[in-house]
């Protein structure tokens, strides 16, 4: 029997969209704080072991906490999505229905904690949650069968009575599978209801 859901936060509960308008702010407030731009920019994330996603971007939130900048980051990314909606659509009500049921919620997520938490104070969806388990928990990402293995030993999870709900269907399926855990591979947000 399931009685946790384990979601994935980023084009699961959240879209993705926000990033690519946060990109260019942010890299002009690097630019203003750092002088690094460009080519320079590009080594100095290089050197920060950062590699760039399919659309050719570093992830801002790890660039800024290896500039130094994070606080800069926080607040330009509270500040956007203040304006601009990006919280699927079904969330709080499939939320409140696992509660209901009496399931625990947990957010499973490359993101760093910090992000995870600004995202569900925000939508004020952490009076569901559970618990939150981040890369920086694990020591490494999703797509490493440690941060699996971390994850059952620091929530005392029984992955058979798990659901893990998301879009990448490496990272949020196959992955978690291995280790025993069921997993729903979500396709759109309009999936998203219980």
């Amino acid at each position: 029997m399931i009685n946790q859901y384990l979601f994935d936060l980023d084009d699961t509960l959240i879209n993705t969209k926000i990033y690519a308008k946060l990109y260019k702010p942010i890299l002009q407030l690097i630019e203003s704080k750092t002088k690094l731009k460009g080519n320079k920019l590009t080594e100095k994330a290089k050197r920060l072991g950062l590699e760039q996603n399919q659309y050719g971007r570093w992830d801002t939130g790890e660039l800024c906490k290896g500039l130094g900048l994070l606080e800069e980051y926080y607040f330009e990314l509270e500040r956007l999505i203040e304006a601009v909606p990006v919280l699927s659509e079904g969330v709080k009500k499939v939320f409140r229905k696992i509660q209901s049921r009496g399931g625990r919620i947990g957010i499973v997520s490359n993101s760093m904690h910090r992000t995870i938490e600004t995202y569900m104070l925000k939508y004020d969806l952490i009076q569901y949650v559970d618990f939150i388990f981040s890369q920086e928990d694990a020591g490494c990402k999703k797509s490493n069968s440690d941060y699996w293995r971390t994850l059952i030993k620091r929530e005392k999870l029984n992955p058979p009575e798990c659901l893990v709900i998301g879009d990448n269907r490496t990272e949020d399926v196959e992955i978690p599978r291995k280790l025993g855990f069921n997993a729903y591979h979500l396709k759109s947000f309009a999936e998203l209801t219980i």
